[in-house]
């Protein structure tokens, strides 16, 4: 399954084909918005929108694995540079901060988690001639108290950018027995002041690459 959070690509998808629901019916998401469950044609992989935050990805999961046989969770979504991450870089996490509520739920408190495939991301990218940087991030579900304080704080533990949703779907799919690959690219910045840079922004071509090396981890793991 391939989990992304841009409805806009979502659609871009699904108007050129690249995606096809499944069957009209069978939607996913909450009473705020729901949304077709797609494949990728000819391919055994799934792809589903889901809300921003750790509790509407970690619900997307829970859903989607009673739903199908799933076995493998590919993630991909921007995030904020809390370094000098220059925008569209590919970040791999392999650690996580967990700053939001829903992990609590699925593994022992503690403020951090590992993200156990990011070894295996590693390689992959690679083989692919894609070009990432591996660092800690810092997963929290408060848009607007991304603090001065706490971003030094958080760059101090050795953090280079700032999701959402990360450490709440290492945490769920550790206990559903799922493997997740999860990357990131950087978008808005919050190294300094912050920028918006191309944060609600992507040039539709960088979108769908994005999908495309998503999908490319989808056929090898």
């Amino acid at each position: 399954m391939i989990l992304c959070y841009s409805r806009q690509l979502f659609q871009i998808l699904l108007d050129e084909n690249r995606i096809a629901a499944i069957d009209p019916k069978l939607t996913i998401g909450s009473a705020a918005l729901k949304t077709p469950i797609c494949m990728i044609p000819n391919q055994p992989v799934g792809v589903v929108l889901s809300g921003i935050g750790a509790p509407a990805a970690a619900a997307v999961v829970e859903e989607m694995r009673v739903l199908f046989p799933i076995r493998n969770v590919i993630a991909f979504g921007s995030c904020g540079a809390l370094t000098e991450l220059p925008e569209g870089k590919i970040i791999i996490p392999d650690n996580g901060y967990r700053d939001e509520g829903t992990s609590y739920h699925y593994a022992e408190a503690g403020d951090w988690i590992q993200f156990s495939n990011a070894a295996v991301l590693e390689q992959l990218f690679s083989s692919m001639q894609v070009e990432t940087v591996t660092g800690n991030i810092w997963t929290t579900d408060a848009f607007y108290r991304e603090t001065r304080e706490e971003v030094n704080q958080r760059v101090n533990q050795g953090c280079i950018a700032v999701d959402m949703e990360a450490t709440a779907l290492q945490a769920v799919c550790d206990f559903r027995s799922l493997q997740l690959y999860q990357f990131l690219y950087s978008a808005d910045s919050l190294h300094g002041d912050w920028q918006r840079r191309i944060l609600g922004s992507m040039e539709k071509d960088s979108r769908i690459a994005m999908f495309q090396l998503a999908a490319s981890i989808a056929q090898n793991v």
